[in-house]
């Protein structure tokens, strides 16, 4: 799969990962944890997949960023991202436990998660929808089984 050389930003430093997944109290899937370290915020050249029979496309994975407040990309670190967007994350109304972890911005504000629902050890790809997700209610359609899928079907 091609990326943009240009928009791969440094590795996120030792620790970085771990303490994300920390964070979220969840463990991060090994081939996404194993594309950050060479594709840290990437653009992929080829962005495109369908949906629910509507063609989509990412528009930059989400960076892992130790020192967001003095990185131009600090706004669109994976943490950042998931802070902003909060209990639209989750279905778990007591507010605990995140549900899904966003990955990639798509084209029109929606996101790529990984979607822990069915359980942490291997969550699912999906496309979160920003319209229509509200409070602990996320509107989620799955696109691929893992990440890897996920990357193979990008057009």
């Amino acid at each position: 799969m091609p990326f943009d050389p240009a928009s791969i930003i440094p590795p996120p430093p030792p620790g970085r990962v771990e303490m994300l997944e920390d964070y979220f109290e969840i463990p991060l899937p090994d081939d996404y944890k194993r594309f950050v370290t060479t594709h840290n915020g990437a653009v992929p050249l080829e962005s495109r997949f369908d949906v629910a029979g509507l063609e989509r496309a990412v528009e930059r994975f989400l960076p892992i960023i130790q020192d967001v407040e003095g990185h131009p990309l600090g706004w669109l670190d994976l943490e950042v991202v998931a802070s902003q967007l909060d209990s639209r994350l989750t279905d778990d109304e007591d507010g605990e436990n995140i549900n899904l972890v966003p990955i990639a911005a798509v084209l029109a504000g929606d996101f790529i998660v990984l979607d822990y629902r069915e359980g942490s050890e291997h969550p699912t790809i999906g496309l979160w929808d920003h319209e229509a997700s509200e409070d602990f209610a996320p509107a989620v359609t799955t696109v691929a089984r893992t990440f890897n899928e996920f990357l193979s079907i990008l057009r």
